[in-house]
């Protein structure tokens, strides 16, 4: 996907994807982008071209430009006026701020459901335990995300505050690239695994205290990913 929508890729390299005509251009076309780049198919710094863009989804430039516009809002890319429009670096300083809100979130949520945790969440967090071994043993990156995704829904909707989890997802967004790119680092899924176990058990037992410590151990280990993962990809994070 990269190849298709940067500056150096190959004219008629992709015919262009079929839009919903029903639904607005420009909704769809940020979508499609926004899961490119929060996956890491379209990588940090890389340059988007919107001619390209044009093209692969048969639009004119409004409907492009509009979904840039978003992307930039979002702290997705960056627009340089005469330059053109980049994937934006991973910030340090936003990632420290994201976690810290969504750390503060989850915490709160995690407390609640120890509280209310009944048989039903316990299979179904279990349930999906299994998925998340079985995608880590296959290698299958994208599962594994969705199911740590309904890993942490599950104790927003244990604890009766779903609603909540939109926001989680919303203050988070900035830092599920990490996520993603440490998906690719060897034993990174099993450290997650083991940490989803100790919340898992702490909800099973209904211990409050020790729910909300495991939550707060297993999300701060988003810094530890960030100090394997910056020597490898160095051109994609700077500390603005």
């Amino acid at each position: 996907m990269a190849d298709t929508l940067s500056q150096h890729a190959e004219p008629q390299a992709q015919l262009p994807r079929l839009l919903d005509r029903r639904l607005p251009a420009a909704d769809q076309i940020y979508g499609h982008l926004r899961e490119e780049i929060i996956t890491c198919r379209l990588a940090p710094t890389e340059a988007l071209s919107e001619n390209r863009i044009c093209g692969m989804f048969g639009v004119s430039r409004s409907p492009v430009r509009i979904a840039l516009t978003r992307l930039a809002e979002d702290g997705l890319i960056d627009i340089f006026p005469q330059r053109g429009s980049f994937v934006a670096p991973i910030r340090i300083k936003q990632v420290v701020e994201s976690q810290f809100a969504r750390t503060a979130l989850e915490m709160a949520l995690v407390e609640v459901a120890a509280e209310k945790w009944t048989a039903r969440h316990k299979a179904e967090a279990y349930a999906n335990l299994a998925a998340q071994k079985h995608h880590a043993k296959t290698g299958d990156a994208w599962g594994f995300y969705l199911d740590n995704e309904r890993f942490h829904q599950l104790t927003a909707r244990a604890a009766g505050l779903e609603g909540v989890w939109k926001t989680v997802q919303s203050v988070k967004m900035l830092c599920d690239r990490l996520s993603h790119l440490a998906n690719r680092v060897g034993g990174h899924r099993e450290d997650i695994i083991a940490e989803h176990e100790a919340i898992a058990a702490a909800l099973d037992a209904r211990d409050q205290t020790a729910a909300v410590k495991a939550m707060k151990l297993h999300l701060h280990s988003i810094f530890s990913a960030i100090a394997r993962l910056r020597p490898l990809h160095e051109d994609y994070f700077t500390d603005a």
